[in-house]
């Protein structure tokens, strides 16, 4: 299956994974560009991320089975680690404690035995929200005692009934003055608890997660094209963000839905051709030489339409049509397609 076709270099790697990227710019639309934002691709809540130069992205991924979104990153000059997560509350308090609670309880639980020095408490952030705090030290010699190097670890937690927010900063230095810096970073936690993500948002963080995680990036590509109106105006966007559904899908290896999706679009719009061109990756990735053939074909005929600064794919080079190879009477048929 070919690559991403969205032109977002800024998504290329990891360490660019955060910079702005607008959903309508992909389209050759105008639209401001916000600050990329930590959501869930099922719920309210959002947690702008750092934009500055201190904080270099490391990892953006979702945990628990595509439930837990999580931006990490760290700052050399300070060798300090910052993460954030964003994640439903299911503690049944609807707060910020009951937030901590969820967060941390399992920690203690698999890494007792090398924490001390635990405090909970609470601050007051910014927007005068009440977030329930946790420090401890966390020995990271395994338990060698004194001598070794010993973690300060400092975690702050918003909460409603709903949505869960934590920011977690630690150090390699363990000293008061650091403890101090730790704690005034977490003071000014300031999520967003009743956000509601729009399709640029749920596309954006689609797209940071894609390159390396297409079967993560699946739910919010799907959220993006749930959340866009049913007008017109918005189809070059419903185009993109369903050949990037069908990507995601493909490549992390759920091609029945992949195809499902692909066939729903071909009724929906079948006047773009990258919905045949997706069905033809689907028939090819399962083998099937004659649907691929037909379904190229089409894909092809329809060339005319489509968007604006985007061009067809190479079959010759796509992964998926490669496997078919062999297949001396549909290689030909690929060399023959029309090029750019």
């Amino acid at each position: 299956m070919r690559k991403l076709f969205v032109p977002i270099a800024a998504f290329a790697g990891i360490a660019m994974a955060f910079q702005a990227f607008s959903f309508s710019t992909a389209a050759g639309q105008e639209s401001p560009v916000k600050p990329l934002m930590l959501i869930t691709w099922f719920g309210p809540g959002g947690i702008p991320l750092p934009e500055g130069k201190n904080w270099k992205p490391e990892m953006l991924t979702v945990y628990d089975k595509g439930t837990r979104p999580v931006a990490q990153f760290s700052d050399n000059a300070t060798r300090r680690s910052l993460s954030y997560i964003v994640f439903e509350n299911l503690s049944g308090t609807p707060t910020a404690q009951g937030c901590r609670q969820d967060g941390i309880d399992p920690i203690v639980k698999n890494e007792g035995k090398l924490i001390s020095g635990r405090v909970d408490g609470e601050v007051k952030n910014p927007a005068g929200e009440t977030l329930a705090t946790t420090f401890y030290v966390v020995d990271m010699s395994g338990g060698g005692g004194p001598g070794g190097i010993h973690q300060p670890n400092f975690f702050a937690f918003a909460g409603n009934a709903k949505t869960c927010a934590e920011i977690h900063i630690s150090s390699v230095v363990n000293t008061p003055a650091e403890q101090d810096a730790l704690k005034s970073e977490v003071a000014g936690f300031k999520p967003d608890l009743g956000y509601q993500p729009g399709a640029d948002d749920y596309f954006r963080l689609a797209s940071a997660l894609f390159e390396s995680s297409p079967g993560l990036a699946a739910p919010y590509y799907k959220s993006s094209l749930d959340a866009l109106p049913g007008d017109s105006r918005n189809t070059p966007l419903r185009r993109i963000a369903t050949d990037q559904l069908v990507m995601s899908l493909g490549m992390s290896g759920d091609l029945k839905n992949s195809r499902a999706v692909a066939e729903m679009a071909i009724a929906a719009d079948p006047d773009y051709p990258l919905n045949y061109y997706n069905l033809a990756c689907a028939d090819a990735e399962e083998g099937k030489a004659s649907d691929a053939k037909i379904h190229l074909q089409q894909a092809f005929d329809r060339r005319a339409n489509v968007l604006k600064g985007e061009s067809m794919p190479d079959p010759s080079k796509d992964d998926s049509f490669l496997k078919l190879k062999k297949n001396k009477e549909f290689w030909a048929f690929v060399l023959a397609l029309p090029k750019n």
